[in-house]
């Protein structure tokens, strides 16, 4: 375990969860946490549902763990990580989970808010969803929100975290590729990626904050995963790239100071009203 200070190394570990295998899973995620400590890194970021893979449709409650303090012990050594998993609570509702692990305690855990429903997707079927949206203090200065693929495209959700004073948004998805034919505007194999890149260079300008997407690669039944996991300045320009087919791993050195220079001369976040939007978002609802 090692300490944040006001330069975190982060490494995206982007691959191809086996699905349904925890103890592999677990496995592949420890040794890239030890592989991530010779190099000095802080913390691993891994994809969603890196634990049990994304396509479990009924095996989600046999695959689901209950909401523990140390949940994975296997993943206690090493930097800090963060693991997707299928948590239940106490009711047996199994929850498409984020977890932040430090010496393999929780240090913070957010559950997926928005579950798609379209196109291939269904996770409602299958999972509860997450009621809260929480910017945590991870150390040395730096405070994180997690959010979980869906939940980028509701941009409401990283400006809650911005208003709670994140400087660091981690997402983990496990986005499909779509638009192979055409190819994405950057390079990439699959247009649809495009958007992804759009959604966090925007909310990294707008916020004046990092923002870590970590994608998976890989099939599943139907679904082609599009990796591409990138790593986004504050001051929107994409430090780090993953490929678009292949796992692969890439790390970057995050700098408080180059997030106190993202905001100037900007101060969106500083002049920002969230008392002026709860008026009106009131007033909305009520008029609804």
């Amino acid at each position: 375990m090692t300490e944040f200070g006001e330069t975190l190394r982060l490494r995206i570990e982007q691959f191809a969860p086996a699905l349904a295998d925890p103890g592999a899973n677990l496995g592949r995620i420890a040794q890239a946490q030890a592989d991530a400590a010779a190099d000095g890194v802080h913390l691993v970021v891994t994809p969603e549902l890196s634990v049990t893979g994304y396509d479990v449709r009924d095996a989600v409650h046999s695959l689901a763990v209950a909401e523990s303090p140390h949940p994975f012990p296997a993943l206690a050594a090493g930097p800090d990580v963060v693991v997707g998993a299928i948590e239940r609570d106490a009711a047996f509702v199994p929850y498409n989970g984020m977890l932040h692990l430090r010496g393999g305690t929780v240090l913070h855990r957010h559950r997926k808010v928005y579950l798609p429903t379209y196109g291939m997707f269904d996770e409602a079927r299958w999972f509860g969803a997450g009621q809260h949206v929480r910017a945590y203090d991870a150390g040395g200065g730096w405070r994180v929100g997690l959010l979980v693929c869906e939940d980028l495209w509701h941009p409401g959700l990283a400006w809650l975290l911005a208003t709670q004073g994140a400087n660091l948004l981690v997402v983990q998805s496990a986005a499909a590729g779509r638009g192979s034919w055409d190819g994405g505007v950057n390079g990439g194999r699959f247009a649809s990626w495009d958007a992804w890149e759009h959604l966090a260079r925007a909310a990294a300008i707008a916020y004046g904050v990092y923002v870590v997407l970590a994608n998976r690669v890989g099939v599943e039944g139907p679904l082609c995963f599009a990796g591409g996991s990138m790593i986004v300045g504050p001051d929107g320009a994409v430090i780090a790239r993953a490929d678009d087919l292949a796992e692969d791993r890439i790390t970057a050195d995050l700098s408080l100071n180059a997030v106190a220079a993202a905001r100037r001369p900007y101060a969106h976040a500083r002049d920002d009203d969230p008392h002026l939007v709860a008026r009106e978002l009131a007033r909305v609802l009520a008029d609804r």
